[in-house]
């Protein structure tokens, strides 16, 4: 593998209190990673302690070999991790192609973007506030690949769209994994991660009750509804 994302042990605390407890984990290049569970499981939160937002309490996070730790988030990024937030963080007064260049100037950022989500290539001299919600998502994406990362953190990518949109982005998803990104994926919809993921891990209570490849929890739906709960996986399945 040329690059992956590890996390050991780590713990995350908001308020003095842990959310997020001992998850280890690796998102390896090449391969979609999905990291399901119910709401309020921390999923958010781990993304968070990954790029930088906040900090761990507790553990290592590594990127191709290097630790993370001690970087800030603008380091973290440069060290090749992109977050796509919850909520479609456009810059809303700039343009699509300025929402872009923000992140990396040349005369072929453009075209890569365009490349992807050829439906950008119309508004490109749009401000980004007038873009519809599938178009945003599409912005989001574009820029954070427009850092050339090697590792994608990506939260709730289907949050308000039109399944319709959202079958439009899980191919280029997983075609970016194939590309040689470590993504790192965090969907309410399992059913739709665990279609492109490679592995699956389930965040429950702040602990993972489940990794191991994500055609383990397609096949046996009892199976994830039971690490959803943080029971042990029914006999037999």
């Amino acid at each position: 593998m040329t690059s992956s994302l590890v996390l050991d042990d780590v713990t995350v605390a908001r308020g003095g209190a842990p959310i997020v407890r001992g998850v280890s984990l690796t998102a390896p290049a090449g391969e979609v990673t999905a990291l399901l569970g119910p709401n309020g499981a921390g999923k958010t939160t781990l993304l968070e302690s990954i790029s930088g937002v906040i900090p761990i309490t507790g553990g290592t996070v590594s990127l191709n070999g290097g630790r993370l730790n001690a970087l800030d988030r603008v380091a973290r990024a440069r060290a090749g991790v992109a977050h796509v937030e919850q909520g479609r963080t456009v810059f809303p007064d700039l343009t699509v192609a300025e929402n872009i260049l923000v992140v990396r100037r040349g005369p072929r950022v453009i075209d890569e973007a365009l490349e992807l989500f050829p439906e950008l290539h119309k508004r490109l001299d749009v401000a980004a506030s007038l873009l519809s919600g599938g178009e945003q998502q599409m912005l989001v994406l574009a820029r954070a690949l427009a850092a050339r990362p090697s590792a994608l953190l990506i939260d709730e990518m289907s949050l308000g769209l039109a399944p319709v949109i959202v079958q439009r982005l899980l191919p280029v998803v997983r075609d970016l994994a194939a590309s040689g990104v470590a993504v790192l994926l965090v969907e309410q919809f399992a059913t739709l991660a665990l279609k492109i993921a490679d592995t699956a891990h389930v965040l429950a209570g702040g602990t993972l009750t489940y990794s191991g490849p994500a055609a383990g929890l397609r096949s046996a739906p009892e199976r994830l509804h039971a690490a959803y709960l943080g029971e042990p996986p029914p006999s037999g399945s």
